[in-house]
């Protein structure tokens, strides 16, 4: 199993400079667009404010890399909002989702720190 954490770069200034509801309407077309690039056995959840995590079935690590990178660039394609992305791959069968979460966590961070609008893999 894969793990994607996805970030909408600088989200915080659109909900200051365009308001809440314009603010919930970009998550909502983000969420509609990431689901047409994602498999049908792809889940994707919101994690917590503009931060939504993906996790990929039986997905091994150089495929959830591509996976990422395509869904950001179908969100670079909005001409909105760019997104970092965070992947990291089960190192164990007793490797756990916190653990994952935590890896991909550190990932996202890694791609903002960056310059944003990456993907970076643990």
């Amino acid at each position: 199993m894969s793990l994607m954490l996805l970030d909408i770069d600088h989200f915080k200034s659109i909900n200051d400079s365009m308001g809440h509801l314009e603010g919930d309407r970009i998550l909502t077309e983000f969420v509609g667009h990431i689901n047409n690039v994602l498999r049908r056995g792809d889940l994707m959840g919101r994690f917590g404010g503009e931060e939504f995590v993906v996790l990929l079935p039986e997905t091994a690590g150089d495929v959830a890399k591509m996976a990422a990178e395509r869904v950001r660039t179908a969100v670079e394609g909005l001409g909105g909002p760019t997104v970092s992305i965070g992947v990291t791959s089960s190192l164990a069968n007793g490797d756990s989702v916190d653990a994952m979460l935590m890896r991909a966590d550190n990932a996202m961070y890694r791609a903002k720190s960056k310059g944003r609008n990456r993907v970076e893999v643990i």
